[in-house]
């Protein structure tokens, strides 16, 4: 038996593609309901349309353009993104993987290992018990207790976000803010609708501070809020994602995009390659080399931005403003790296001046 911790839509993700491989699965979730509690902007970029069918069902909004501003400067970029419903995603892919034969165990929370199984506690009756597992996957997001218990969780960083979905009339278009607005990582403005948006800010200090900052600049008033959410963002950096039959997927094996905080699509593909590697056989480390690429890659690009003044970040949108069309897919920057340098080749002077 394969026990996945957490199911959230990676766990759910992996345990539908084992379901459908004839492995016996199952998804011990600590909370009542999949999909709860939301802590995701829920923007994803058209790689999803490669992993999973997009259904009415989930999905709220397309968009095509994105606004990017700084303090002095302002560039639109078009995209090809879409905003989803976090709770009916999630709770489609359970469907999914319970319709493959996967079993969904609710109110179920991992404590830790005993010999060949783990530990298991109902939240409501605070009864445990031992279940038998052949692999244990921690798909239990950044504070993974699965990477905890088997000594693979180490130094780890976040940054916070913070978010609130508000009534008033919105455009087709989402906004990214960059520079002293925000400052550490960035605020953003995106549609689910022309009439609800999900406005926030994300950082690694004063998040809430910084939120309220930015909600009296968009002019938003508190009796416009309809909720508000937050969670950790990992920050990416190799950590181990294996040892003997414990593997970590997902936000618990920090596999987030340092430039946007998105953890969806790099998550659902490592799921892909994990599943067939315990599936058909592998090394998993091996398997998912060419997305941790793609991570470096964002979190170099977040080691340079991390040093931006204000003014910094205004001639970056102004150099950005030429390769517009090169920087439309944000999950594959390795491919589009050197169309972007051969077609804006000050960017290399420009990044190697502002790298500290």
């Amino acid at each position: 038996m394969i026990a996945v911790i957490g199911g959230g839509p990676v766990g759910c993700f992996l345990a539908w593609k084992l379901a459908e491989k004839g492995k016996d699965v199952h998804i011990f979730e600590e909370h009542p309901v999949i999909g709860k509690p939301v802590q995701c902007t829920g923007i994803l970029t058209k790689e999803i349309r490669k992993i999973v069918d997009i259904e009415d069902e989930f999905l709220l909004n397309e968009i095509k353009k994105v606004k990017v501003y700084s303090k002095r400067a302002l560039s639109e970029f078009e995209v090809d993104d879409i905003v989803i419903d976090r709770a009916k995603f999630d709770k489609y892919l359970a469907k999914m993987a319970r319709k493959a034969g996967a079993k969904i165990h609710l109110n179920s929370k991992f404590l830790g290992y005993e010999d060949d199984g783990i530990i298991i506690q109902d939240t409501k009756s605070k009864r445990k018990k031992r279940v038998d597992a052949d692999a244990i996957v921690g798909a239990d997001g950044p504070l993974s207790e699965v990477a905890k218990s088997s000594g693979m969780y180490g130094k780890r960083d976040f940054y916070v976000g913070v978010q609130a979905r508000v009534k008033g009339n919105f455009d087709d278009r989402y906004e990214v803010y960059l520079g002293s607005i925000a400052p550490g990582f960035f605020a953003w403005v995106v549609p689910e609708s022309s009439r609800i948006a999900r406005i926030g800010v994300a950082g690694k200090k004063y998040s809430s501070k910084v939120f309220k900052r930015f909600l009296d600049v968009k002019n938003i008033d508190k009796k416009d809020i309809i909720s508000k959410q937050a969670g950790l963002i990992p920050v990416w950096k190799k950590v181990k994602i294996s040892k003997g039959n414990v593997f970590l997927v997902g936000d618990a094996a920090m596999q987030v995009k340092a430039t946007t905080g998105g953890g969806i699509v790099p998550g659902l593909k490592a799921a892909d390659k994990l599943a067939d590697c315990l599936s058909d056989g592998g090394d998993y480390g091996k398997a998912v080399r060419g997305i941790e690429n793609e991570l470096w890659l964002h979190s170099k690009i977040r080691q340079f931005l991390n040093n931006f003044s204000d003014r910094d970040y205004d001639k970056l949108i102004r150099l950005l403003s030429g390769v517009k069309k090169e920087l439309k897919n944000r999950d594959m920057l390795l491919r589009s790296a050197f169309k972007i340098i051969l077609k804006q080749p000050r960017l290399l002077l420009f990044l190697r001046k502002t790298y500290k």
